[in-house]
Protein backbone atom coordinates (compact mmCIF):
# COMPACT_ATOMS: atom_id res chain seq x y z
CA UNK A 1 0.00 0.00 0.00
CA UNK A 2 1.18 3.37 -1.08
CA UNK A 3 2.13 6.31 1.92
CA UNK A 4 -0.43 8.23 0.54
CA UNK A 5 -3.28 5.61 1.23
CA UNK A 6 -1.78 4.80 4.68
CA UNK A 7 -2.20 8.57 5.50
CA UNK A 8 -5.35 9.01 4.15
CA UNK A 9 -6.80 5.59 5.91
CA UNK A 10 -5.05 7.28 9.29
CA UNK A 11 -6.90 10.07 8.98
CA UNK A 12 -9.86 8.51 7.79
CA UNK A 13 -10.11 6.31 10.97
CA UNK A 14 -8.82 9.50 13.04
CA UNK A 15 -12.20 11.29 12.04
CA UNK A 16 -14.42 8.53 12.72
CA UNK A 17 -12.95 8.13 16.06
CA UNK A 18 -13.52 11.39 16.72
CA UNK A 19 -17.35 10.83 16.38
CA UNK A 20 -17.29 8.51 18.87
CA UNK A 21 -19.43 6.09 17.06
CA UNK A 22 -16.56 3.31 17.48
CA UNK A 23 -16.21 3.40 20.86
CA UNK A 24 -20.39 3.20 20.81
CA UNK A 25 -19.83 -0.23 18.82
CA UNK A 26 -17.12 -1.38 21.38
CA UNK A 27 -19.15 -0.74 24.09
CA UNK A 28 -16.98 1.89 25.42
CA UNK A 29 -19.33 5.10 26.18
CA UNK A 30 -17.99 6.78 29.18
CA UNK A 31 -21.31 7.03 31.62
CA UNK A 32 -22.08 10.13 32.28
CA UNK A 33 -25.07 11.66 35.11
CA UNK A 34 -27.95 13.74 33.25
CA UNK A 35 -29.66 15.52 35.15
CA UNK A 36 -31.13 18.46 33.04
CA UNK A 37 -31.37 16.20 29.81
CA UNK A 38 -34.01 14.20 31.34
CA UNK A 39 -35.49 17.21 32.87
CA UNK A 40 -36.33 18.95 29.66
CA UNK A 41 -37.32 16.34 27.96
CA UNK A 42 -40.09 15.29 30.61
CA UNK A 43 -40.84 19.20 30.67
CA UNK A 44 -41.19 19.15 26.73
CA UNK A 45 -43.10 16.01 26.63
CA UNK A 46 -45.76 17.20 29.71
CA UNK A 47 -46.02 20.80 28.08
CA UNK A 48 -47.22 19.28 24.89
CA UNK A 49 -49.58 16.90 26.07
CA UNK A 50 -51.14 19.51 28.39
CA UNK A 51 -51.05 21.64 25.33
CA UNK A 52 -52.94 18.67 23.31
CA UNK A 53 -55.53 18.78 26.13
CA UNK A 54 -56.62 22.55 25.94
CA UNK A 55 -56.94 22.80 22.78
CA UNK A 56 -58.30 19.72 21.51
CA UNK A 57 -58.52 20.73 17.94
CA UNK A 58 -55.13 21.53 17.40
CA UNK A 59 -53.25 18.16 19.09
CA UNK A 60 -50.17 18.29 16.69
CA UNK A 61 -48.23 21.48 18.01
CA UNK A 62 -48.46 19.22 21.43
CA UNK A 63 -47.84 16.36 19.41
CA UNK A 64 -44.57 17.86 18.23
CA UNK A 65 -43.49 19.13 21.33
CA UNK A 66 -44.03 15.21 22.56
CA UNK A 67 -41.73 14.45 19.39
CA UNK A 68 -39.82 16.44 20.77
CA UNK A 69 -38.92 15.49 24.03
CA UNK A 70 -39.01 11.44 22.79
CA UNK A 71 -35.82 12.23 20.45
CA UNK A 72 -34.17 13.73 23.69
CA UNK A 73 -35.29 10.87 25.31
CA UNK A 74 -33.79 7.75 23.12
CA UNK A 75 -30.47 9.23 23.53
CA UNK A 76 -30.54 9.17 27.16
CA UNK A 77 -30.27 5.14 27.73
CA UNK A 78 -27.16 5.27 25.72
CA UNK A 79 -25.53 7.63 27.37
CA UNK A 80 -27.03 8.05 31.07
CA UNK A 81 -25.56 5.95 33.76
CA UNK A 82 -27.29 2.93 33.58
CA UNK A 83 -25.07 0.60 31.74
CA UNK A 84 -26.67 -2.02 29.60
CA UNK A 85 -28.03 -5.17 30.31
CA UNK A 86 -25.68 -7.12 27.98
CA UNK A 87 -22.16 -6.50 26.73
CA UNK A 88 -18.75 -7.46 26.57
CA UNK A 89 -18.24 -5.46 29.90
CA UNK A 90 -19.06 -6.32 33.39
CA UNK A 91 -21.43 -5.15 35.97
CA UNK A 92 -21.11 -5.26 39.51
CA UNK A 93 -23.94 -5.18 42.06
CA UNK A 94 -23.81 -1.66 42.39
CA UNK A 95 -24.71 -1.32 39.24
CA UNK A 96 -27.78 -4.05 39.12
CA UNK A 97 -29.14 -1.81 42.13
CA UNK A 98 -28.89 1.25 40.65
CA UNK A 99 -30.25 -0.14 37.29
CA UNK A 100 -33.13 -2.36 39.45
CA UNK A 101 -34.48 0.96 41.53
CA UNK A 102 -34.58 2.86 38.30
CA UNK A 103 -36.21 0.91 36.73
CA UNK A 104 -39.05 0.12 39.52
CA UNK A 105 -39.25 4.28 39.78
CA UNK A 106 -39.95 4.59 36.27
CA UNK A 107 -42.41 1.68 35.90
CA UNK A 108 -44.55 3.17 39.06
CA UNK A 109 -44.40 6.52 37.35
CA UNK A 110 -45.39 5.35 34.19
CA UNK A 111 -48.60 3.73 35.98
CA UNK A 112 -49.41 6.38 37.96
CA UNK A 113 -49.31 8.46 35.17
CA UNK A 114 -51.35 6.26 32.99
CA UNK A 115 -53.77 5.75 35.79
CA UNK A 116 -54.03 9.21 36.39
CA UNK A 117 -53.84 10.28 32.83
CA UNK A 118 -56.96 7.92 31.69
CA UNK A 119 -58.89 9.59 34.58
CA UNK A 120 -58.02 13.09 33.34
CA UNK A 121 -59.09 11.95 29.45
CA UNK A 122 -62.31 10.47 30.60
CA UNK A 123 -63.59 13.48 32.89
CA UNK A 124 -62.26 16.21 30.13
CA UNK A 125 -64.34 13.82 27.25
CA UNK A 126 -67.59 14.06 29.32
CA UNK A 127 -67.21 17.71 29.99
CA UNK A 128 -66.38 18.87 26.59
CA UNK A 129 -67.79 16.13 24.48
CA UNK A 130 -64.98 15.64 22.46
CA UNK A 131 -65.67 13.75 19.11
CA UNK A 132 -64.40 10.22 18.55
CA UNK A 133 -61.38 11.60 16.35
CA UNK A 134 -60.26 14.28 19.27
CA UNK A 135 -60.56 11.40 21.79
CA UNK A 136 -58.69 9.26 19.50
CA UNK A 137 -56.02 11.74 18.76
CA UNK A 138 -55.67 12.49 22.71
CA UNK A 139 -55.25 8.94 23.63
CA UNK A 140 -52.30 8.83 20.65
CA UNK A 141 -50.22 11.85 22.28
CA UNK A 142 -51.05 10.96 25.92
CA UNK A 143 -49.31 7.18 25.04
CA UNK A 144 -46.75 8.54 23.03
CA UNK A 145 -45.94 10.78 26.60
CA UNK A 146 -46.10 7.63 28.53
CA UNK A 147 -43.18 6.58 25.94
CA UNK A 148 -41.20 9.37 26.90
CA UNK A 149 -41.75 8.45 30.77
CA UNK A 150 -40.19 5.58 30.51
CA UNK A 151 -36.91 6.49 28.59
CA UNK A 152 -36.32 8.96 30.66
CA UNK A 153 -37.53 8.05 34.59
CA UNK A 154 -35.35 5.81 34.84
CA UNK A 155 -32.15 8.14 33.61
CA UNK A 156 -33.20 10.88 35.78
CA UNK A 157 -33.62 8.38 38.93
CA UNK A 158 -30.25 7.41 38.69
CA UNK A 159 -28.45 10.28 37.81
CA UNK A 160 -29.91 12.22 41.02
CA UNK A 161 -29.78 9.00 43.07
CA UNK A 162 -25.95 8.32 42.80
CA UNK A 163 -22.59 10.85 42.48
CA UNK A 164 -20.60 11.13 39.74
CA UNK A 165 -17.46 9.88 39.88
CA UNK A 166 -14.56 12.84 39.53
CA UNK A 167 -12.22 11.94 36.57
CA UNK A 168 -8.61 11.66 37.27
Amino acid sequence: MSRFNQRLFSRLDAAADRTGIPALARAEVRRRHLRWIPILALALALGGWAWGLAQPGGTYPGYALISAGFVLGTFLPIFGPIKPWGGPRLVDEFDRQVRQRAFLAGFATVSFATFLGIWLMLGLTLLDHWSREVLIAQLANFTYMLFVLYLTVPTLHASWATRPVEEE
